[in-house]
């Protein structure tokens, strides 16, 4: 059993730390459970709705989107996100942030949350996953599928920049290095786009705690970046997936290194044709949502773009429930 307690977005959230496994601290699950007393009260739990949607944040981020937990609620699913191990409410004094040293250890951590999250609600969630999380999301649908209802792939780091083989080419030079000096740090310029376009104070809608995000993303180690590749070449060479998966990002990208006001309506993160070719040769039963105007996380968008994204979201999680019946499978 975990060990809920109350969570600082509010009334309804929950926060529990998942423990630790083979390859470290597993992260911190949060739920909304609007109808479940506070944690520590009386039981007596209400109605509860009968999905379950689990949403893993990308690098550097933590889970703080209120607005898509109550979308979810609404839409019939029962809420859960996790926040990566050293990201967010699982960072860790004397740790290094952002820090997960392998693919296994996203593995390990998304497979403790998705059990965690079957336990909780008595079904298999539909996975969500963020750019990073995008990535650990298919590499754990491509191994656990029948755990799953579905995957959406929100603007997922499926592919290195620059494509499949300079991600190989990458992998191979980082690799001695990133064995030996797995916690060394690679000298890349600092670029806080992301936070430029979303943070209230720069102009954006969010209230962002920068002592759970920083504004110019956490420093890349060689471990890290070692562990990306590798996985997203676990990606390329393991099974495709055969459930619903939905793909949800903009039609524009512009990751240029120097900012333009136009990148408050673009993908600034990551190249969206390079994406769309990935998830194409990974997925049999691919749908997707192009979203004009969509940063790289869609969801956090200006009002209409986000309104027009999670209309589609809905619009799929409805097919999607209808074709499983009125309530999902719980193989």
């Amino acid at each position: 059993m975990l060990d809920w307690t109350d969570d600082f977005l509010g009334p309804g959230v929950e926060a529990a730390p998942l423990g630790r496994g083979q390859h470290g601290d597993t992260g911190t699950l949060i739920r909304f459970a609007p109808h479940r007393p506070a944690a520590g009260s009386a039981p007596g739990v209400g109605p509860q709705p009968p999905g379950a949607l689990l949403y893993v944040h990308g690098w550097s981020d933590y889970f703080f989107n209120q607005e898509l937990m109550h979308f979810a609620t609404a839409r019939g699913y029962r809420f859960y996100a996790l926040d990566l191990p050293e990201h967010g409410r699982s960072l860790t004094a004397g740790e290094m942030p952002g820090f997960v040293g392998s693919a296994d250890h996203y593995l390990e951590s998304v497979g403790a949350a998705v059990e965690a999250v079957r336990e909780d609600s008595g079904a298999p969630p539909v996975l969500m996953g963020h750019s990073t999380g995008g990535l650990a999301a298919a590499l754990y649908a491509q191994r656990h599928e029948h755990r799953l209802a579905g995957v959406v792939l929100s603007s997922p780091w499926l592919v290195a920049h620059g494509g499949a083989a300079t991600g190989r080419l990458l992998e191979a030079a980082l690799r001695p290095a990133a064995m030996r000096w797995p916690r060394g740090r690679l000298p890349l310029p600092a670029r806080g786009y992301f936070w430029r376009a979303v943070a209230k104070e720069a102009g954006g809608e969010w209230e962002l705690r920068e002592d759970l995000r920083p504004r110019n993303a956490f420093p890349v180690r060689l471990g890290w970046l070692h562990g990306v590749l590798e996985g997203q070449r676990m990606l390329r060479t393991g099974p495709r997936l055969r459930l619903p998966v939905l793909l949800l990002a903009s039609t524009t990208s512009d990751t240029g290194l120097v900012w333009r006001e136009h990148m408050r309506e673009r993908d600034a993160v990551l190249s969206i044709a390079p994406m769309r070719r990935a998830a194409a040769g990974l997925c049999d039963d691919l749908d997707e949502a192009l979203v004009e105007g969509g940063l790289h996380d869609v969801l956090l968008s200006s009002g209409a773009v986000r309104a027009e994204a999670y209309a589609r979201l809905g619009r799929w999680l409805d097919g999607l429930r209808a074709t499983a019946g009125a309530t999902p499978s719980q193989s």
